[in-house]
């Protein structure tokens, strides 16, 4: 008889604090060959959340904002977000692997004016 162990690995939470005007970056490790899916939330986690970006398809077709870019590299999906907003303070930004199946990560920023 096979016995399956299921370990929900608990989601992460990161705070940025940044200025108006600034850069602020994302980061987001996986080991996996998959890319991440990127999108932006209000609080709490999961309600109304908007993608950025998702997996291997780039650039959700719903997303206009050319402030935000990824970066990758070595399996680093890093988001960026230049000339940051108080309106970007608003959000979580959550990154999640395996093509939205995998850990998640979640960036609260924080903007001052």
């Amino acid at each position: 008889m096979l016995t399956f162990v299921f370990s929900d690995v608990p989601d992460e939470y990161y705070y940025r604090m940044v200025k108006v005007g600034q850069t602020v970056k994302f980061p987001c490790a996986t080991k996996l060959p998959e890319d991440v899916d990127w999108a932006r939330v209000v609080s709490p986690p999961m309600i109304g959340q908007k993608y950025i970006y998702l997996g291997n398809q780039g650039m959700h077709y719903n997303w206009r904002d050319r402030r935000f870019t990824k970066l990758n590299r070595n399996h680093s999906h890093t988001l960026v977000i230049v000339n940051v907003t108080l309106n970007d303070s608003a959000y979580y930004y959550r990154c999640v692997e395996d093509s939205g199946l995998g850990r998640r990560r979640f960036y609260r920023l924080i903007v001052e004016g």
